[in-house]
């Protein structure tokens, strides 16, 4: 489970305030070492043998006891339409490192991960499983979404959050107080992580190479044995966008993998001023302003 995927005047002129660097004097979004905030998620109802927009609500409160999931339907044929919309399964997630593999729940579990606030917008994240520990620190991003309404289609920056589900002439703009949060993990050792559902069938890295390269630039390639005894074949490389794609084989399947390097912190754009920020982890004001728009409108 990644905490990111933890599972987010106007948009130009909104205030942002990257935390986590060391100031004694900020004050950062959460209180008591906790830090309360909502996600939101848009889902396909059946009401009547018909299909109609729904939405779900997922509030989290993280803290050092760990992180806390209360899910809610906004919208929907019944007040549990959301809850009932997703799977019950538990799917895994994998770390693999050199000489470390662990195998943990995606949805949050205190046994497999540990919290610590190191300040008021700094956290540490501690994975463990099968006598392997994987560590990371998440810096908190606050962004003012003060007077940000529904983005145009062709933007390039500016903030962009659940208003851009809303129907065409949506001009209703969040209130005065409003925020949103990016966690930006650095991680503290170099792993791969995966998921029990991304598996991209039977073939062996070289395969996976030579598919990837009949649709994609693919430059820098690093081949690597990563796992407990260091027995899981992995691959890197660069795309034409400079991101890292990685891949490793895993009981005799390939799975699309994210590569995290020590000591380098996640790459996302955090400036509205410079390119498109996507921002969809709400402070109570925001999500009070988007439940009710959810609401009035669908």
């Amino acid at each position: 489970m990644k905490i990111n995927k933890l599972y987010a005047g106007i948009a130009l002129a909104s205030t942002m305030i990257l935390t986590g660097c060391g100031d004694d004097n900020e004050v950062g979004p959460t209180v008591n070492n906790e830090l309360d905030y909502t996600v939101f998620d848009p889902f396909t109802d059946m009401s009547n043998d018909e299909y109609q927009d729904g939405w779900g609500k997922l509030a989290y409160k993280l803290s050092n006891n760990g992180l806390i999931q209360t899910i809610s339907t906004v919208v929907g044929s019944s007040p549990t339409a959301y809850q009932n919309s997703r799977s019950d399964d538990d799917e895994l997630e994998y770390y693999a490192g050199k000489n470390a593999f662990a195998a943990v729940p995606e949805n949050f579990d205190s046994k497999f991960y540990k919290i610590n606030f190191v300040d008021s917008d700094t956290f540490t994240l501690k994975v463990q499983s099968n006598n392997s520990t994987f560590n990371s620190t998440y810096d908190i991003a606050t962004l003012d979404l003060t007077g940000v309404g529904k983005q145009p289609r062709n933007a390039t920056t500016g903030i962009d959050t659940d208003l851009d589900y809303f129907p065409d002439g949506f001009n209703a703009t969040f209130p005065s107080g409003s925020q949103c949060y990016i966690f930006l993990e650095t991680p503290n050792q170099t792993f791969y992580t995966f998921s029990e559902d991304e598996d991209e069938g039977s073939m062996t890295i070289d395969e996976w190479i030579t598919n990837q390269q009949e649709w994609y630039t693919v430059t820098n390639v690093v081949k690597e044995y990563v796992g407990l005894n260091n027995e899981l074949p992995a691959v890197r490389y660069t795309d034409e966008d400079g991101d890292i794609i990685a891949a490793i084989r895993y009981n005799g399947l390939i799975y699309s993998a994210s590569y995290s390097q020590e000591g380098i912190q996640e790459k996302e754009n955090t400036d509205p001023g410079v390119s498109e920020v996507y921002c969809n982890q709400y402070n109570d004001v925001a999500t009070k302003f988007l439940e009710t728009q959810i609401k009035a409108n669908y």
